[in-house]
């Protein structure tokens, strides 16, 4: 089930929106999309066939059904685009990080540190 979701997704293009990446999800998962197990698998595999739009919009797409983003899930979201090199992705997910006041832990901040490194971002890494 999760390859065929992740095969629409990735055919959904780079720049699908969140709404659309919802209606894959009901079609998908019904229910089972809140499940943290079900995103985890998601981002990896966003992750890995370098989508980091879709990822921040799956993001996005699970919060308005009600799964929290936690730290473990936001570090697996910063992990992918860090071995994308998307920079702006990974700060985009530790600001809505910080906007709700989630606790961060070291390997959240390490992986944003490591995306703003691998593209050659410095200045957004320590600012």
């Amino acid at each position: 089930m999760l390859d065929e979701l992740s095969r629409e997704l990735q055919d959904a293009g780079r720049d699908a929106k969140v709404d659309h990446i919802g209606r894959i999800l009901d079609r998908q998962l019904g229910s089972a999309v809140s499940d943290w197990r079900v995103a985890n698998s998601l981002l990896i595999t966003l992750g890995k066939s370098k989508r980091a739009l879709q990822l921040v919009n799956l993001l996005a797409c699970l919060q308005q059904r009600s799964l929290e983003l936690d730290v473990h899930i936001a570090s697996i979201a910063i992990t992918a685009c860090r071995h994308n090199c998307e920079w702006g992705a990974a700060l985009d997910i530790l600001r809505k990080l910080m906007g709700d006041r989630l606790e961060m832990n070291t390997i959240t901040y390490n992986a944003a540190v490591s995306a703003c490194e691998k593209g050659g971002r410095w200045a957004e890494a320590f600012g």
